[in-house]
């Protein structure tokens, strides 16, 4: 196939563009994947660029696999360039230059999110004698936040931390486990770049593409900055109105500013929306340009589109509104012959699943199937699973501090608390880490107090037993393909994982990961899943109606989207200043992700546990969110609205 085959005008000019840097700004449903696919095509087949020398970046592992499966489709597997995110190119490149970096523990380790909520936060809750694990979590989150916006780097950073006495103890606990925080990779990146003129980046990069700009905070753009510098041309793409990660310092000023930051470089633009039909377009346009600093940009949906159906829709509390949204599904699967994963539920926030909970009971209720991916626990946070993860951990590197602790905590039978802080003590009194700890009471029991050294002992001999039994081969074995490495991690898994319905999606959650990834040993394999939770995925469940947070659609697309509790208690709910502006754009990009039917829910009042959420928590009364106030679509009665779908389906259902 040709470099630009089946590319629309526009799509062919920005695929088909080098030379100098150049920024695409293309807005929802006008193939913007499809155009960074080709313009890698176009790289390496027109201009015959080694794809060795081509980079891409993602914000999202959902976004690097589509992007790798699409190019690999084109290219074949040997010679399509290397696609990731950017935590893990970050960590590609601090593992490439380990011996140049001081300030790291080593070897570099990646606090996953498991560990760090259950382990990191929980130990610095006890040390620190905090109330509750959200202080502990706010401490975490200051402290990536002034990563991400560079406020470390400033001179008296340190005396204007506002817990002084955090940080000393922060440094001591990561000292022990020897891990970093993923929230830091791309700051320690951006220091080493800085910093060590011998640094040295894979490759060497030529092209540099970088997918979702507009997601990209001060630290990433400063390690963008840096990688130009040294004769790298970059392709940037994406949509200042589509940035919502404002809580990890995101803001769409990088995009909008790339012109006068890169001077010279070329302004490419897509325009024709080939997903939302007409009004679904304009009811998100009506919603984005209410951003007076937005980038002023034309949208249109492709000729011969339909109108679309688009229905906002009021009703009299949250009972009354799950029996509406379980009418409109029924309607959506009924009348209009969709299947339920062409259907998303899209909320706001879903705080112990107050408000997904009301919702799934009518659907199944009413025998719809349905799937809330509303939390970020996946496969790989049970027990079981987090044991099978800390086994390959070990049999890659047998002091993995944080491996050893899981285990004591998940798999062994009455070690508690107070045996792995009796750990911890002896490690911080002897200047060691963990890990190392342990290999010294194995050596002499007699270091450990009586109370504990029987039980210690023998978990420690049980679980190097395990590791052996487990993973008797060479973790840096090379595998041509993911399917052989599959093989020795499945038959592991099934010999620690005895129940399949436990098993099946761990084993899931790895081949995904290894698919992820250019995987070619064990020991790279067990190295991905540090990074494997990184950010929010975009993944849904087949053969389901899903309930998803509006953060989780980003990404995704479906014929029918309901947007429920659709208040301003809610959109922008508790935000103030520029936050406000994230609540709006992610309202815009929850329209967006509709192709043919919309539907918007909110409600007069809320009662029960969702009195307790928003704004005005404590108080019953809601209003229609500000962004939608206004709009071409006036509210209408839900119940009266779906009564109406009621006689027009004649369906068996319980009105």
């Amino acid at each position: 196939m040709a470099w630009d085959e089946g590319l629309l005008p526009e799509q062919r000019t920005a695929a088909g563009y080098s030379g100098s840097h150049a920024r695409l700004l293309a807005g929802p449903g006008t193939g913007k994947t499809l155009t960074l696919t080709r313009h890698i095509c176009y790289l390496v087949i027109k201009r015959e660029v080694p794809n060795s020398r081509i980079m891409a970046l993602t914000f999202t592992r959902a976004a690097a696999r589509e992007l790798k499966q699409r190019a690999e489709n084109e290219l074949g597997k040997e010679h399509c360039p290397h696609i990731c995110t950017l935590h893990s190119f970050a960590l590609r490149q601090l593992l490439k230059n380990t011996k140049r970096i001081a300030e790291l523990p080593q070897p570099l380790r990646i606090a996953d999110d498991w560990e760090e909520r259950n382990i990191i936060l929980e130990e610095l809750k006890t040390l620190l004698k905090l109330q509750k694990i959200k202080d502990a979590r706010a401490l975490i989150n200051e402290l990536s936040a002034d990563w991400q916006s560079l406020t470390a780097d400033e001179a008296d950073w340190e005396k204007r931390f506002p817990n002084a006495r955090f940080l000393g103890i922060w440094r001591e606990h990561r000292k022990i486990y020897g891990y970093t925080l993923r929230s830091e990779l791309v700051y320690q990146l951006k220091k080493a770049l800085k910093q060590r003129g011998d640094f040295e980046l894979e490759g060497p990069l030529e092209y540099l593409l970088i997918d979702e700009y507009q997601d990209l905070n001060r630290c990433d753009l400063a390690v963008v900055e840096e990688i130009a510098s040294r004769n790298v041309e970059l392709f940037i793409a994406g949509d200042d109105d589509q940035s919502i990660y404002g809580f990890r310092k995101a803001h769409p000023e990088g995009i909008r500013r790339f012109p006068s930051d890169f001077e010279g470089s070329k302004e490419l633009m897509l325009k024709i929306c080939k997903r939302c039909d007409k009004s679904i377009l304009g009811l998100g346009l009506f919603v984005a340009e209410q951003d007076a600093r937005r980038f002023r940009k034309e949208i249109i949906p492709e000729n011969g589109r339909a109108e679309g159906e688009v229905a906002l829709l009021r009703f009299p509390n949250q009972d009354v509104e799950a029996v509406g949204i379980t009418w409109l599904c029924y309607h959506l699967i009924s009348g209009h012959r969709l299947i339920p994963e062409d259907i998303l539920i899209l909320i706001r926030s879903d705080h112990y699943g107050v408000f997904s909970d009301t919702i799934y009971k009518g659907l199944a209720s009413a025998h719809i199937p349905v799937s809330v991916l509303t939390e970020k626990e996946g496969p790989l946070d049970g027990h079981e699973a987090r044991a099978f993860l800390s086994f390959m951990r070990l049999a890659v590197s047998p002091e993995d501090n944080f491996a050893w602790r899981t285990l004591l905590q998940v798999w062994c039978n009455g070690i508690g608390g107070g045996a792995t802080g009796c750990i911890y003590e002896l490690a911080r009194a002897n200047g060691n880490t963990f890990a190392q700890t342990i290999f010294e009471a194995r050596a002499d029991n007699e270091i450990l107090p009586s109370s504990y050294r029987g039980r210690l002992a023998g978990a420690i001999d049980d679980i190097l037993s395990k590791v052996a039994e487990l993973f008797p081969g060479n973790p840096r074995q090379e595998y041509k393909k993911s399917d052989e490495l599959m093989t020795l991690v499945s038959a592991a898994a099934e010999s620690l994982i005895k129940d399949a319905s436990i098993r099946n999606p761990v084993l899931n959650e790895l081949r995904y990961v290894a698919e992820s990834s250019n995987i070619k040993s064990f020991e790279s394999f067990v190295r991905a899943t540090e990074v494997a939770s990184e950010d929010l995925e975009q993944e849904i469940e087949k053969g389901k109606v899903n309930i998803l947070t509006m953060h989780r659609a980003k990404g995704l697309t479906a014929k029918a989207v309901i947007i429920a509790a659709a208040e301003d208690q809610y959109i922008p709910g508790r935000a103030r200043g520029n936050e406000i502006d994230d609540e709006r754009r992610l309202l815009y990009v929850s329209l967006t992700r509709a192709k043919h039917h919309l539907f918007i829910t909110y409600c007069d009042n809320r009662t029960g546990p969702q009195k307790y959420t928003g704004r005005d928590t404590g108080k019953t009364p809601r209003s229609l969110s500000r962004f939608l106030i206004d709009c071409p679509h006036d509210p209408e009665n839900g119940v009266d609205y779906i009564k109406n779908l009621v006689q027009a389906e004649g369906s068996p259902m319980n009105a």
